[in-house]
C-alpha cells in the first residue's frame, strides 16, 4: 500500500540475429524428372531456423521467391530433399537455404543438366553445347517413339538390299556392345522422324555445323566437305575407348566412341575401335544422305554424304 519499490538496476544486450551459416551438398540420383539434393545447417545465426530446404531454377541464382523449392521443416544439421517435376535434358541451377528471424541465407550454387530416357527406359546422358542440348551417348533404341518395333536385319546380303527402315548392332552383338556402342541405323529409320525420344529429333546437317562452329569451327570451314576445322573432332572424342594414341580431350562433353558402321557395300560390321559415323536427317537426294565421321587417326571432323542403307550410329538434340 505503500506504492511501488525497484531494486538496483543492472543492464544486457541481447545477441543480434544474423543469417545462417549453411552449404549445399551436392546432387545424386538425377533421373529425366527428379533429383536429391539437400543441405547442412551449421550455425542458425544467434536464432531460429524456421525453414530450410533446396530451391532451383534453369537460371542461375534461384531464390525462395521461386515456385520450385522444397520445405524440410525447422531446425539445423544436415538434410535431404527430393527435387521433383524436372525436365529432360534441362540444365538446373540449385542451392539450400534456411530461414530465420533475419531472413534467408543460401548455400553454394551447383547445377546439372539431367538425362532424357526413350521409349523402352533406356537413360541417355545429355550434354549442352552453346545453346543446343545433345545427348551424350548413342541411341540404342529397337522401338520408334510410337512404340512401333524397328526391323532387325542381322544377314549382310539382307542389309545391302534394303530400301527400307532397320537397325542392328555392331557385329550383331547385342549383349556386348549395346551398352557401349548403342544401336547402327540405316537413313530409312532416321527418315520416319520417330527415332528419338518425344521432344528431340535427328540433328540436321545445319545442326551438326552450329555445333562445330560453337566448338571453333569457322562457318567456312563447316561448310566445307571431307575433314574440316582444327582440333573439333578431338573435342567431340571420349578421352578413352579408342585405339592407342587416338583419345580425345572431350572438352566438348559429347564423348565420342569408336562405334564403327555397317557397311552398305559388304553388308558387315566394320571399323570398330577406330571410326564412328553419324546420320544427320539431312537427305541430299533419294539414295544419299549427309554425315558425319570421326577418325581416331585425325583431330578434325569429316563431312560427306553416303548412301541411305549405310548403318550409321545416332545422337539426337533436343527441340528448341
Amino acid at each position: 500500500e505503500a506504492g511501488t519499490a525497484y531494486g538496483n538496476e543492472l543492464t544486457f544486450t541481447t545477441n543480434q540475429v544474423t543469417g545462417a551459416v549453411l552449404t549445399t551438398t551436392e546432387v545424386t540420383n538425377v533421373t529425366s524428372t527428379t533429383a536429391v539434393a539437400g543441405g547442412n545447417i551449421t550455425d542458425a545465426g544467434g536464432g531460429t531456423i524456421i525453414e530450410k530446404g533446396v530451391c532451383w531454377g534453369t537460371a542461375p541464382n534461384p531464390t525462395v521467391a521461386g515456385i520450385n523449392k522444397t520445405t524440410n521443416g525447422p531446425g539445423t544439421g544436415l538434410f535431404t530433399s527430393n527435387m521433383t517435376g524436372l525436365a529432360d535434358g534441362t540444365v538446373y541451377y540449385y542451392r539450400a537455404y534456411a530461414t530465420n528471424s533475419s531472413g534467408t541465407t543460401y548455400g553454394q550454387e551447383y547445377n546439372f543438366i539431367t538425362p532424357v530416357t526413350d521409349i523402352e527406359g533406356n537413360v541417355y546422358q545429355t550434354v549442352k553445347i552453346g545453346s543446343q542440348v545433345w545427348m551424350a551417348e548413342n541411341l540404342k533404341t529397337t522401338k520408334y517413339n510410337d512404340q512401333a518395333a524397328i526391323p532387325n536385319v542381322t544377314e549382310s546380303n539382307d542389309w545391302i538390299a534394303l530400301t527400307a527402315d532397320a537397325y542392328c548392332w555392331a557385329q550383331n552383338d547385342e549383349a556386348t556392345y549395346k551398352p557401349l556402342y548403342g544401336a547402327l541405323y540405316n537413313w530409312y529409320a532416321v527418315a520416319t522422324e520417330k527415332l528419338c525420344p518425344t521432344g528431340w529429333h535427328v540433328p540436321t546437317d545445319g545442326e551438326f555445323s552450329a555445333m562445330e562452329i560453337t566448338l571453333g569451327m569457322t562457318s567456312e570451314q563447316a561448310a566445307g566437305t571431307d575433314f574440316r576445322g582444327t582440333d573439333q573432332g578431338k573435342q567431340m572424342k571420349n578421352t578413352t575407348g579408342w585405339a592407342e594414341g587416338s583419345n580425345g580431350t572431350n572438352t566438348s562433353g559429347f564423348s565420342a566412341l569408336p562405334a564403327g558402321y555397317r557397311s552398305y557395300i559388304t553388308g558387315n560390321s566394320e571399323g570398330i575401335g577406330l571410326i564412328t559415323y553419324f546420320w544427320s536427317a539431312t537427305g541430299l537426294d533419294e539414295n544419299i544422305a549427309v554425315y558425319r565421321r570421326l577418325d581416331g587417326d585425325n583431330d578434325k571432323v569429316f563431312r560427306s554424304g553416303t548412301y541411305k542403307k549405310a548403318g550409321k550410329s545416332i545422337r539426337c538434340v533436343k527441340n528448341q
